[in-house]
């Protein structure tokens, strides 16, 4: 077929712009296919994190160590095999500071401890629903573990804690108890909150509100990690000025209670508001 000359100048400077089109296509093409290869073989990139439920730790993991109490699975990476020392004295310290035994009959002969990379927050069973699953069972996330065998990190003893006073009616006691206990165990550890802040924060209103009752944790909880450490700060502060002003069997009493903004009354003779004062905020 013949063309104008004009046409044919137009129709080739079309086929120019057509052929370089094709090409960008193809590189867009071949750079999108690549970054889904990387994100496939680098955690980092593909965010593999939050892809792995508990379900698949526990089914990949190896079991490294047995003791007494306590067995120790690694998934991923290496553990050393003395973390079941240190893990064993800290269950025979909570079991004595606390005077309770362990749930064996619910939770299973022996606590089962995964430490692996892929949690992004250390965690019991099925996390703040254990109580509708209750199982012994942590998960640990490398920084933690690595935290407690040089022993600055008590996070595993707040986990530790979760599981001896697994059934519960505030989620705010249950998060203090587990962090005083933690730090009573290792003073020098860092824990969930981390309780060594400053004590002279202001603890904002929407935590304080929280503080003693029955109330499910708020979204921020697992979404805002700022939040979710004051939260666990505030908790901890009310626990401590608790289990101080009447001892640990007094505040058990009030863990147990099924009514605990009522009941607070009732075992220390003030009301929570006034606890919560007293506590410092």
């Amino acid at each position: 077929m013949l063309y104008p000359k004009e046409d044919l100048n137009e129709y080739q400077g079309t086929a120019t712009m057509g052929t370089q089109l094709l090409r960008h296509t193809r590189q867009f093409t071949l750079t999108i296919s690549l970054l889904v290869v990387l994100a496939a073989v680098n955690p980092a990139i593909g965010q593999m994190q939050r892809s792995i439920g508990d379900e698949q730790i526990v089914k990949e993991s190896e079991l490294l160590a047995v003791g007494e109490h306590i067995e120790i699975y690694q998934h991923r990476m290496k553990v050393d095999p003395a973390f079941l020392k240190v893990a064993e004295d800290a269950y025979q310290h909570v079991e004595q500071l606390l005077g309770v035994k362990l749930d064996t009959a619910t939770l299973g002969p022996k606590v089962r401890i995964y430490v692996s990379d892929f949690p992004s927050v250390c965690h019991v069973w099925k996390g703040y629903n254990h109580p509708q699953d209750p199982k012994g069972i942590i998960f640990l996330h490398r920084r933690a573990y690595l935290g407690a065998m040089r022993g600055l990190n008590a996070t595993y003893i707040h986990e530790l804690v979760h599981l001896f006073m697994w059934r519960y009616h505030s989620h705010t006691l249950r998060e203090g108890v587990a962090e005083y206990i933690a730090l009573k165990v290792l003073p020098a550890g860092v824990g969930a909150s981390p309780a060594g802040s400053d004590w002279s924060v202001v603890i904002p209103a929407d935590v304080v509100e929280h503080l003693g009752t029955k109330k499910r944790p708020p979204h921020w909880v697992t979404t805002d990690p700022a939040k979710r450490r004051v939260y666990y700060f505030a908790s901890y502060r009310l626990v401590k000025y608790l289990v101080e002003a009447k001892g640990l069997e007094t505040f058990i009493k009030l863990y147990k209670s099924d009514s605990p903004e009522t009941d607070i009354g009732k075992l220390y003779g003030i009301t929570r508001e006034e606890a919560i004062r007293a506590a410092g905020m």
